[in-house]
Order: C-alpha cells, then sequence, then structure tokens
C-alpha cells in the first residue's frame, strides 16, 4: 500500500488496476485527478463507495445544452460512484456520477462536480490500454469520450 504525499489518500496496485481508499476531507474530483497524474494513467474507468458531504450535482438539460447545479450539505451515504478518467488538452478529467442517500432514506443522483469525504470512499479502479480523450460534440455542446481506436457500426 502507498501513500500519496500530497493527499491523504492510500492505494494498492492490482492486477486490474487500483484500489483507492480516500479520507475524510478529501475533495473526490480533485483527488481522482491527482492520483492519475501521480501514477501516470491516461485513462480508466472506476466506481466506488463510501460517504460524503458538501456534494454538488449537475444534469445535463438537453434542451438548453446547459447543466442544471444543485448543492447538497448534509451528510450523505454514497451508494454508488461510477466515471472514467480521459484527457481534455492534455489534462487528466475525471467524469463522475453519483447516487447519494440520506438520512430519511431518499436518494439524489447526478452528474458529481465536487464532493468531500465525510467519513471514507472506497474506489476500485480499472485501467484501460488504450487513450481516452474528450472531444465537444457539434449539437449537444458537451465534451462526449472518444478514442483514436474507435469503430463505427453501422447496422441496417
Amino acid at each position: 500500500m502507498f501513500v500519496l504525499s500530497f493527499l491523504s489518500m492510500y492505494y494498492s496496485k492490482c492486477a486490474n488496476g487500483y484500489v483507492i481508499r480516500a479520507e475524510i476531507g478529501e475533495e473526490i474530483q480533485e483527488a481522482l485527478r491527482q492520483f492519475a497524474q501521480a501514477v501516470k494513467l491516461k485513462a480508466a474507468f472506476y466506481q466506488g463507495i463510501g460517504a460524503l458531504t458538501q456534494v454538488e450535482l449537475a444534469f445535463f438539460c438537453t434542451d438548453l445544452k446547459v447543466y442544471d447545479h444543485r448543492f447538497f450539505n448534509e451528510e450523505y451515504e454514497l451508494i454508488c460512484l461510477m466515471g472514467n478518467l480521459s484527457s481534455q488538452d492534455g489534462v487528466i478529467v475525471p467524469h463522475t456520477h453519483v447516487a447519494l442517500g440520506d438520512r430519511n432514506f431518499q436518494t439524489y443522483s447526478g452528474h458529481l462536480v465536487r464532493g468531500v469525504v465525510s467519513v471514507t470512499l472506497e474506489i476500485f479502479v480499472s485501467t484501460v490500454d488504450i487513450a481516452l480523450t474528450r472531444k465537444e460534440d457539434a449539437i449537444l455542446k458537451y465534451k462526449g469520450l472518444i478514442s483514436a481506436r474507435r469503430t463505427h457500426l453501422k447496422i441496417e
């Protein structure tokens, strides 16, 4: 197990990627970005569970082509965290979606803009052997995932 000096997270390398444990006070998106830089990840997929506070979620409104943002400042059970790491203009970009539960068992979900670990966060990172990047979609005006080795499948 290794400790990243600028973060309080711990990680272990395994056959399919990494197992990460983030600590109280860490902001998830920044921690994922710094982790990817530290271990020189170009692309990966991840999933996790834990507990968060100071959460900002977003929902992409296709009709307006903008994100609607909501803030959640209580403590939430992180039921599911899923996402991918890719690059945009040479910078690693974590793209994360979450489902959260509150103390009344009500759930909230969306695109994670930011969230701070309130108890712990456990993430499994699966590495991939291709570079993934983000490119502006001309129609919807969001930055979609692409791969240089992609194949277009047309079914007639």
